[in-house]
């Protein structure tokens, strides 16, 4: 009987809870006390978190279990710590919550990226299009720098069909007034597309090709802006989980080896490790004689 009381015990403090939230905001405060975390002005990390608390209830892996259910408490934790590290928000749809195996990990979103590039690259805004086969279409390669410049694309409505996407491109403008572009056929998005875990075969890519080509796109011109600023890390080329969630076919996603993600997908996820600075061991705190949560 003392052991299974022992088990009930070790099973409760082993779940997230809202204990769990203030020891995670009590942290980040920590660490940003120390100077070792340096957030946006406008960034509250409590509001995120606890925004981020109220939504993880509906977070569930792809057989419909909760995510509080089948993930360890260390890696929800980590998975707002890496939130936090990268001043985003799952509330303002920057960034959301995914279940692989027993893990969950947050997953920088396409307008995450967008809020980093704004962030650290001085990137005003960034548009893209998508190039049709009956498009008239038109670009200058400047030898001298390397740079793209679309000088002409003259498109009909009726050349729109998804089933004639012959690429895509995107236009990156700064604050300074300049541009940059960047442009990818349809072969190189498939390509990219096919390093993912859907393989390119979702609904998402199925029923929205023309808005997974442009996001496709967005994010490698932003990769590109972001990777020569201090920042870098906060990238990601994750853009597929962005319109999946929009039509709600998050449970269609297979579920991978939490292990196994770097290898599965290449292109379309880049997930920053979060420094052990800042990773919550509730054991090591335990060990430690910290309240247990």
């Amino acid at each position: 009987m003392a052991t299974e009381n022992t088990q009930v015990v070790e099973k409760k403090n082993n779940k997230f809870t809202e204990a769990t939230v203030t020891s995670i905001i009590t942290r980040v405060a920590e660490i940003q006390a120390t100077g070792e975390l340096v957030l946006p002005a406008d960034y509250v990390p409590e509001n995120a978190i606890r925004a981020a608390w109220l939504m993880l209830p509906g977070v569930v892996d792809r057989s419909g279990n909760p995510a509080l259910e089948v993930c360890t408490r260390e890696s929800i934790a980590n998975a707002f710590l890496d939130m936090v590290t990268s001043g985003l928000s799952v509330s303002k749809k920057q960034g959301y919550f995914v279940v692989y195996g027993n893990k969950l990990q947050f997953d920088q979103s396409y307008i995450g990226d967008i809020t980093v590039a704004k962030r650290v690259a001085n990137v005003k805004e960034v548009n893209a299009v998508t190039v049709y086969s009956d498009d008239i279409f038109e670009y200058q390669v400047d030898y001298s720098t390397g740079r793209k410049n679309i000088t002409k694309h003259d498109q009909k409505l009726q050349n729109i069909d998804l089933s004639k996407i012959v690429g895509a491109y995107a236009i990156v403008t700064y604050n300074d007034g300049s541009s940059d572009s960047e442009i990818m056929t349809i072969t190189q998005i498939r390509t990219s597309w096919s390093m993912g875990g859907a393989k390119g075969n979702s609904k998402a890519h199925t029923l929205f090709t023309d808005q997974m080509c442009e996001k496709t796109v967005i994010a490698r011109a932003l990769k590109i802006e972001t990777s020569s600023s201090s920042d870098k890390g906060l990238m990601t080329d994750k853009t597929e989980i962005d319109v999946q969630h929009e039509i709600k076919t998050k449970a269609n996603k297979e579920s991978l080896n939490f292990n196994e993600v770097e290898e599965a997908v290449i292109e379309e996820i880049t997930s920053e490790i979060i420094p052990s600075s800042t990773e919550i061991n509730f054991e090591q705190e335990t060990a430690q004689n910290q309240p247990p949560f």
